[in-house]
This record gives structure tokens, sequence and C-alpha cells, in this order.
């Protein structure tokens, strides 16, 4: 006894040397870097390996659970290397320096991933579970190894610092603390700055660099703390954990239900993180700053809690009973974040007024923040207290503190991975967020009673009492939740402007699909709160030349089409009204061709039809893996601004997309300028004309949108061809449906330039690619200046037009019908400019002035049709 206490004495001189202080606090300070770095890795790889397997959601859990698995792995195996190692801290370094090493061979790794996932994909008619196993065994094989060294490095921190027993709580749940504010700063600068700024592969590389740095640094400090490491050392073989100090012993049951307890609220708290990620972005704006900004404030949460407990956890009585009473707290709080769900309104909303400051972005993240900490930051600064609380009940034995770590943090682990596929793939389809919140709520509120009713210092009498409050608030919380809550249905601030009727409402494992009608009759398809088409005239503005545009230019006769987006069909209907050999149709959400039936008059019943191919699967990952060769391909993804649609928009997309093409084939991509500034306009040409240098750019037929359309050679257009397909009675009936096009040159009036001018327009632009999506991250402005955008764009395309006549062939046989046609176009092609005008007047709410323009353009030539048209006109001035 008399050696061990001054083995303590030692032990305690040399923590307590300045030299030792300082090592420590450098020590910790690195451990926070390593958790913004982690962060880093996990937004960067995840980026990396969706451009493989696509952004399905199945993918994306197939990633996220491998990524996972390795780090329960590593805490699991770390853990018990280090009780056996009695140097943690070169451990620690070890592992620091192999994540860093692994940062810069991931890229290759990812290549070789790639290749050998195509070939496969290729070779073997593979099904959905095959498919799904093939990912995640592809996904676990290269991110095992560096995932499993990140979760080797808590448990190796925490056997380093446990020092005594009496400290154990403060040291795992600081330690625990000041990882995750690192996570936090992690996200924040993946998602905000990082990859904008220094591109994917390049974030990683600078994570990789730090990382480094700590190895080498760490590798420094361990020599000279060597003898102080033996000091504090060597009582921790035989040192009993909790008990000494004053704190509370646990028998090996209540451990093990210790252990239980964090598995079961890991697999609540990402349960609930996935059910506010579906909810919230109905309120933020479902772009990839939104998804960060979400993650961002759920660690910053987890963080708060961890080293709030930590100050408290190692001089507290009745552990277990501090456990349950959390757990209660976290199902309440929980349940009480619906009725702020239920009537919280879009950050859009909310900034309504504003001005168009240099600050608005700022003011933006600022309102995201407000409204993911007004429902997540009670209940997360709850789930951060769990953790250190049950490595302190769990942790018996300081000579196995790794151990017991490393149980607690894979056991956590494994069960928020199941938690997340369960919340997304079970709950979500079957009973929706609202419900699900509540289910999950309940699950926390159970596991708080049984941690009260199994805590051994509470009476009997205290244990009755106990179980008669949950016995009242489990039924009390549903009642609240019925009364106060009623059916949430989520709604963004497009979806809720007019307070539309709502048709059909389906939460699936992939997004919420929505159906509604708006009080002049419209109906509007949304997927997680974003319009992607109905049957407005400015969804058939999109929907229908992404149909007609490619089938009047190709010069196939029997065309083999490749259609990327299903919408409410009105593309898919308009290709199949010209000569196809087939279509395949590639659609993300399997809940939009669920409600197709809500469109009949956009589809008619469009998926019926036997040369119409239906493919689950994400356009991006279809191109990559497909070995058909396509004449046309219609681009119709949502703006490249929304979460998932990026890699829909960069160079590899377009080169994956010329590599199946025919030679005679060609590609259209939507092009929404509203949402766009000029500088977003000319990145997404120029890069599109990476690929496709032939490229041409046109109006849709009422302006609301443009189309870029790439050929494989100069484009040529026949125009007695197009004469001949336009005066077909199906396409007739198409066009009358939002715009008619009698003849070629209604047709002709929507070109905007050629190949030459369009290089020029976009030289200065830079190029939009995997490594460097500046689309994706670039903050999403169009919510409070689609008009500017709009008006903007329309007078740059309005200086750069010119006359598509030199496009044109087979014009005529004799001179004179050549020349009545060339006459045609140019009077056209006047009389829209001044249209184009009456459209910019006609945004800017100066109705004189835009009607001015209309007659000017009307006087030119009578048959401009957005001129000769009130309805159009009036449609512009309320937009």
């Amino acid at each position: 006894m008399s050696d061990m206490i001054d083995h303590r004495k030692t032990r305690d001189l040399t923590i307590h040397r300045p030299e030792y202080a300082r090592a420590r606090r450098v020590i910790l300070a690195l451990f926070f870097i390593s958790g913004a770095c982690s962060l880093v890795y996990e937004v960067v790889w995840m980026r990396m390996l969706t451009l493989v397997f696509g952004v399905t959601a199945f993918a994306t859990s197939t990633i996220l659970a491998s990524f996972f698995a390795g780090l329960a792995l590593g805490g699991f195996y770390f853990g018990r290397v280090v009780d056996k190692d009695r140097n943690p801290l070169l451990v620690y370094a070890s592992l620091e320096a192999g994540i860093g090493i692994f940062a810069f061979l991931m890229p290759l790794l990812f290549l070789g991933l790639s290749g050998l996932y195509i070939a496969i994909a290729q070779r073997f008619a593979l099904g959905f579970y095959q498919i799904s196993f093939l990912r995640f065994v592809l996904c676990f094989s290269v991110l095992v190894i560096p995932a499993t060294l990140m979760g080797g490095t808590l448990p190796a921190m925490v056997k380093f610092f446990a020092g005594r027993p009496e400290r154990l709580g403060w040291n795992v749940g600081r330690l625990y603390s000041v990882n995750t504010f690192g996570a936090v700063l992690g996200a924040l600068a993946a998602g905000f700055f990082l990859i904008l700024l220094l591109g994917v592969r390049e974030s990683a590389y600078v994570a990789g660099v730090a990382n480094l740095l700590i190895a080498g640094i760490v590798f420094a400090l361990e020599r000279p703390l060597r003898a102080s490491r033996a000091a504090t050392s060597a009582p921790m073989s035989g040192a009993k954990a909790p008990g000494e100090g004053g704190a509370d012993v646990f028998s090996p049951n209540i451990a093990r239900l210790a252990l239980w307890a964090v598995g079961v609220s890991g697999f609540c708290a990402l349960a609930l993180e996935v059910f506010w990620t579906r909810a919230l972005v109905f309120f933020l704006d479902n772009s990839t700053h939104a998804f960060a900004t979400i993650l961002t404030a759920f660690l910053l949460g987890i963080a708060i809690g961890s080293l709030l407990i930590a100050r408290f956890v190692d001089t507290g009585k009745k552990l277990l009973t501090w456990l349950g009473v959390i757990q209660l707290l976290i199902g309440i709080s929980a349940a009480l974040a619906i009725p702020i769900l239920s009537g919280s309104t879009s950050v859009f909303r909310s900034m309504e007024g504003v001005s168009l400051d240099a600050m608005l972005h700022w003011k933006w993240i600022g309102m995201r923040f407000v409204k993911c900490l007004s429902v997540m930051l009670v209940p997360t600064v709850l789930m951060g207290m769990t953790f250190p609380l049950v490595a302190k009940i769990y942790t018996r034995n300081l000579g196995k503190v790794g151990t017991a770590l490393g149980n607690v943090y894979s056991v956590n682990t494994i069960a928020g991975v199941l938690g997340s596929v369960m919340a997304g793939f079970v709950l979500i389809p079957l009973i929706g967020v609202q419900t699900g919140i509540m289910v999950i709520a309940t699950i926390n509120i159970a596991l708080g009673g049984v941690l009260l009713l199994s805590e051994p210092l509470i009476r009997a009498s205290t244990t009755r009492r106990v179980a008669v409050g949950l016995g009242l608030s489990l039924p009390g919380l549903a009642v609240l939740y019925l009364i106060t809550s009623g059916p949430m249905r989520l709604a963004s601030y497009y979806e809720g402007i007019d307070r539309p009727e709502v048709l059909s409402y389906t939460e699936g494992a992939g997004a919420t699909v929505k159906v509604y009608r708006d009080r002049v009759g419209d109906r509007t398809l949304s997927v997680n709160g974003f319009p992607v088409a109905g049957t407005g005239l400015a969804a058939h503005d999109a929907q229908k030349p992404l149909a007609h545009f490619p089938l009047l230019l190709t010069t196939v006769a029997s065309p083999r089409v490749n259609i990327i987006g299903f919408g409410a069909g009105g593309t898919s209907w308009g290709i199949m009204q010209y000569d196809v050999a087939g279509i395949d149709c590639v659609e993300l959400v399997p809940g939009v061709l669920d409600v197709a039936g809500w469109f009949p008059d956009i589809n008619h019943g469009v998926l019926d039809d036997p040369l119409f191919n239906v493919i689950l699967d994400d356009g991006r990952n279809h191109a990559l893996v497909s070995s058909r060769e396509y004449d046309v391909v219609s681009v119709d993804a949502t703006t490249p601004k929304m979460a998932g649609n990026g890699s829909l928009y960069t160079r590899e997309f377009y080169e994956l997309l010329a590599a199946r093409l025919s030679p005679n084939g060609l590609v259209v991509q939507w092009l929404p300028f509203h949402l766009l500034s000029d500088e977003e306009m000319r990145m997404i040409a120029k890069t599109f004309m990476t690929a496709f240098p032939h490229t041409t750019l046109w109006f849709s037929p009422l302006r609301h949108h443009s189309i870029l359309v790439g050929t494989q050679a100069k484009l040529r257009i026949d125009f007695r061809s197009l004469r001949r397909k336009l005066e077909r009675q199906t396409i007739q009936q198409e066009f009358a449906y939002f715009a008619p096009a009698t003849d070629p040159i209604d047709f002709l009036s929507w070109f905007v330039m050629g190949e030459e001018a369009l290089a020029k327009y976009v030289a200065d632009a830079r190029v939009n690619s995997d490594n460097h999506p500046y689309l994706e991250f670039t903050p999403a402005m169009a919510y409070f200046a689609s008009d500017v955008y709009r008006i903007r764009n329309l007078l740059t395309l309005r200086t750069w037009r010119e006359s598509p006549f030199p496009l044109l062939t087979n014009v005529g046989e004799t001179d004179e019908e050549i020349d009545a046609v060339t006459e045609k176009v140019r009077r056209r092609f006047e009389a829209t400019h001044h249209s184009i005008g009456g459209d910019i007047y006609a945004t800017l709410r100066r109705p004189t002035e835009a009607t001015a323009e209309y007659n000017r353009a009307l006087t030119i030539d009578p048959q401009e049709k957005i001129a000769l048209n009130p309805m159009w006109r009036s449609e512009r001035s309320r937009r």
C-alpha cells in the first residue's frame, strides 16, 4: 500500500510539472485539429465515392455505413492495442501518420475502385441487393484502413490522459468534446470554404498534411514525456477505476446495461438526425450548404454536451440515474421539437425584405443555424452527455481503459449506423418523419425508465414513483403529440406562398415527394420542397424543349434516347411523339414515378408504353456504368444548387455523356437563367463546351429558361426536315399546349448564339469539375435575386444574340424561296430583340415600357409569338 501511495505521489508531481502540463495542452490542441481533419475526410471521401456509386439514398447510406464500420472497428481494435502497449502516445502518433498517408493515397484507390466497379457492373446483370452488396464491399475495402485508424485515436488519447481514476470522466468528456468541436470546424470548413477555394482532393491533402504534422509533433513530444509517462502509468495495472475517489461502484451487470444504453442512445441519436435533416431542408434551401449547416449544428450540440457533463461526472453520485434522466429529457425534447418544426417558416420567408448587400450570404448562414439550433440544440446537448457518462460507468479498471472506451465507442457507432438506416429506409417510408420522431423519442424515454429503475441506490418507493411517472408521461406525450402537432406536412417557401391544396404527400426513403395545386389550378410536383415539374406555363417551358429541341434537330431517323430525370413526364411524352427506337429514362427518386398519375395531361401514361424503359438510378452513375450508345441524351436535371445535382453539371459528367453518344448524336441541357448569376451561366456553358465544342445556346419558347445543345459535329439545321416535323399533327398539338410553333421561323426565333459566339461569351469563365465544384458550393443567391438574375441574363444574352440563318441547310430550291426565308428570319430576329426588352420591363414591373417594346416587336413581325399573346405577357409581370 505504501508503494502505491509513493507511486501516486510521484505521478501527481509529474502531472503538475509545467513542461508536462504544456505538452498535454499541445496534444489536446492537436486532437482538436485531428477531429477537424476527420470531418473533412468524411465530406470529401463521401463526395468522391458518390461520383462512382451515385447519390441514391441506398448508395450514400452504403458509403456512410462502410465509413462508420471502419470507425467502430478502429475503436474496438486499437482500444485493446493501447492497453497492451505502454506507450499510447506513440500509438496515437502512428495512427495520425497513417491517416495522413492515406489522405494522399485515397484518390488513387478510388480510381482503381471506379474501374473495378465499372467492369463488374458492365459484365454482370446485378440486381438491387447484389449491387448494394457489391458497393458495400468495395467501399469498405478502401475505407476500412483509414477509418479504422481514425477510430483508434480516441481510445489512444484517453489512455494517455487517464492518469487518475477520479478524473476519468473529466478526461473522457474533455477529449470527446475537444475532438467533436474540431469536427464542427471541419464540417464548416469543408462545407463552406475548403472545397470551394481549394478543391475536393486538395481539401483532403490539406487535412493529410495536418495529420502528418500532428504525428511529427507528437513523435517529437513523446521522448521527453517518456519518463513522465512511466511514472504516471506505474499504478495503472492494478488501479480500480470509478470506485476510487468516492465515485459509485457499479456491478458488471450495471456496466453491461450502460453499454447497451449507449448503443440504444446512439441508434436514437442518428435516427433523429435523419428525421431532422429530412424536415429542416424544407425550411433551409435543400442545398449543399444547408446540409453542412445541419451537420455542424448537430455536432456543436454534441460537443457542448460532452464538455458540460465532463465537469460534473467525476463528483456526481448515482450516475445511472443521471444517465436515465438524460435519456428521458432527450425523448421529451425531441418530442417537443415537433411543434417547433410544425410552426417553422423557411429561412427565405424569415429574411424577406433583406437588402441584397455584401453581408446577405452571412446573414443567411446565421439564420440557417438559428433554425437548426431551435430544433436540435437541447436534444443534441443531452446526447453529448451520454458518451462520457457511459464511459465512466463502464470503465472499471484503468489498466483496461482503452478496451472499455473502444467497446463504448464501437457500440455507439455501429448502433448509430443502424439507427440512420432504420430511420431512412424503414421508419420514414412506413410512418413518416413526425411519427418516426415520436417513436424514437418513446424509445429514449423507455430507455431512461429502464436505467432509473435499474439504479441500485434508489429506494423501492422511489422506484415505484418513477414507474408511475413514466406510465403517466408517455400517454401525456402522446396526447400532446396529437393535440399540438396534428399531421405535419412539411412545406418549403415555394410550396407555401399561396397556401396550395396538397393532393399527394409521400415521405419516401429517397425524398419527400409532394403534389399540390395552387389557386389558379396549376399542379406542381416538388421533391424535398423544390418544385421540379408541373402543369404551369413555366414548367411546360422547361419540360417540352428538352423533348422537342433534340428531336427536331437530330439527323438520326429513329434515334435511341436517354432521358435523365422523369419529373411529371412531359419530356418523356414529348419524345414519344417522334419515331424513336426506344427511351431509357433514368430517375433518381422512386416516389416521382408513383405520383405520375396526378399528371395524366402531361405524361399521358407514358410509363406503360413498351418503348419506354425506366431505370431507377442516379443519372451520372448510369452514364458511368452503362455500355449503351445513344443518339439523343436529354438532361432534365433540376438546378445545380440543389444538393446532389451538382455532379450533373461538371466536365467529367459531360465527358461521360460524350462517350455514350453515337457519331451523329446530340445532348441537350437545361439552363435556368433565373436561378444562376451571369458568372454561373458562363461557367456551365464553358464546362459543357469542354466535352461538346460544337455547342449552341437557345431560349426556351417562352424564355423562362435557356437550353444548351451539344453536337458531335458543327450543327447544321435542315430547314425542310424541320418544317416536315413541325407540320406533324402530334407535334403541333404539343406546341399548341403552351407555345404555338406553326413553322420553322418560330423555332429558329429561339436561337441565341452559335459555337463561335458562345466560345467568346464563355472565354473568361471557370470550368466546373468534380474536383472544383464551384456551382454547388457557391452561395445560392437566386432565392433573393431571381428577378435580378433573370434581368441581367436576358440583357446579356440579348446583346450576344445572332441570326441562326448561317446554320440552315436545304432552305429552298430557288433564290426566291431562299430570299423569302432569309427575310422572315431577319424580321423575326429584330422583332425578338424588342420582345426580350418587353420581358425585361415586365420583370421590372414597368408595364408601360413593356407594352411599348412588345408593340415594336409586332410592328416588325406580327407573328412574334410572345408579343402576340397577352396571356404570356401578363404572366411575365406576375413573376
